[in-house]
This record gives structure tokens, C-alpha cells and sequence, in this order.
């Protein structure tokens, strides 16, 4: 997909992975999922270090702006786009990954910043599951030729 250059190169994820699961968890308790009961927060590691939180939001037609979605328009309403690591926090097991859709959507900074995104699930049970998003969206650098 990317070059493998991903945030390992410039910057610890453990140094930060406490406070993203926390900041990730404490978004969740703002979701609005009235129709689902399904409780998503999510967090954004960016390459200046700052960290972007979203969490879920319901409609009736039940079309939703996911955690991530909301986290990414909260990273690029304040300038930024080099997400390093999203983290996601669910009350599900096993917990939650990045949908499809999401995993597009975080795919397409990663292809604009030339580097892969650690993505990392984890629930109110002690889970946790890692992965680089390359792995969750296999041949995701496809280039379509415009006429």
C-alpha cells in the first residue's frame, strides 16, 4: 500500500497510547446512538503530536457519522491531516475496528502523507487488537486514470 515508513519513524507510539485510549474512551460517553445503543469514541494521533477525538452520531434513516469520521473533520477543521495512529474504543468484544468506509477514508491520508496508520481497537474488558491499516485494507493504492 504505503511505504512502511509509519509513525515508528518519528515518534513512540507508547508514549501516547495511554492518553489516546483515554481520550478515546471519554469521547465515546458523548455518542449519540439512540436507535443502535452502539457507544463508539475514537482518537487521532497526528504527527505534531496533537490528538483529535470523535464519537458516534445516530439518525433516524440510520445513516451515522462514525467516530473516526468525526475525529479526522476535527483534525482537518484545525489544520492537520498526518494522522500517525487512530485508536477506537468500543463496549464491544472483540472490539471494534474502523469500518470499511472509515478504513477508506483513513487510507486516503495515509496515501497523502506516504506512510502506513497504526490502528488499534480496545473495549471496557481489558481487549485490545493492532493492526497497520495496510493489513485492514489490502491494494488500497489504486491510481484511476482520468480522461
Amino acid at each position: 500500500m504505503l511505504e512502511n515508513d509509519s509513525y515508528l519513524s518519528y515518534m513512540n507510539l507508547d508514549e501516547h497510547l495511554s492518553e489516546l485510549k483515554q481520550r478515546a474512551e471519554e469521547s465515546s460517553v458523548n455518542a449519540f446512538a439512540p436507535y443502535s445503543d452502539f457507544i463508539i469514541g475514537a482518537a487521532l494521533l497526528m504527527k505534531s503530536g496533537n490528538i483529535y477525538t470523535g464519537c458516534n452520531v445516530e439518525f433516524s434513516d440510520y445513516l451515522a457519522l462514525h467516530a473516526e469520521v468525526n475525529a479526522i473533520g476535527t483534525a482537518i477543521n484545525s489544520g492537520e491531516n498526518d494522522i500517525q495512529a487512530v485508536v477506537v474504543f468500543s463496549k464491544s468484544s472483540p472490539p471494534v475496528l474502523p469500518c470499511g468506509s472509515c478504513r477508506q477514508k483513513l487510507s486516503e491520508f495515509a496515501q497523502l502523507n506516504n506512510h502506513d496508520i497504526q490502528v488499534i481497537a480496545f473495549n471496557d474488558k481489558q481487549e485490545q487488537i493492532e493492526f497497520l491499516l495496510s493489513e485492514l485494507l489490502p491494494g488500497a493504492k489504486i491510481q484511476v486514470n482520468k480522461k
